[in-house]
């Protein structure tokens, strides 16, 4: 039998000097975010069934400077998330239609515009709809 060596550790924070893993990590932490979204819109239902009171109180909690701060940073983590998860989905699986499949920019772009339309349609139903 043979001994061999533990391969070298790494250093703490190595995948930050690496921007691929930095971007896998980011997309990775925009899923929990995600989650800790709907958990803020949860909320929101409960504000809601519990009355007209309790719904203003926690509007005018998310009106304040430092949940909108925070906000703006979950929505850019959330958007980073979906964006890089099109991107990957054109890598990870190929779509072919074809006997070359699609370049994975291609289903980036349907994606997306999948995504706008889906979209569009939810508030047009919501806000402005049937």
């Amino acid at each position: 039998m043979t001994v061999h060596e533990y391969p070298a550790r790494r250093r703490r924070g190595w995948w930050l000097r690496n921007p691929r893993y930095l971007a896998f990590q980011l997309r990775e932490a925009g899923g929990v975010v995600c989650a800790l979204y709907g958990l803020i819109l949860l909320n929101m239902l409960i504000q809601l069934r519990d009355g007209e009171s309790a719904y203003a109180a926690f509007l005018n909690l998310l009106r304040t400077p430092p949940v909108l701060y925070l906000n703006v940073v979950l929505f850019a983590l959330v958007l980073w998330h979906a964006l890089t998860w099109f991107m990957l989905i054109g890598k990870a699986q190929p779509i072919q239609f074809t006997r070359q499949p699609l370049p994975w920019k291609v289903v980036f772009g349907i994606n997306v515009l999948l995504w706008i339309g889906v979209s569009g349609a939810v508030v047009y139903l919501i806000f402005g709809g049937m």
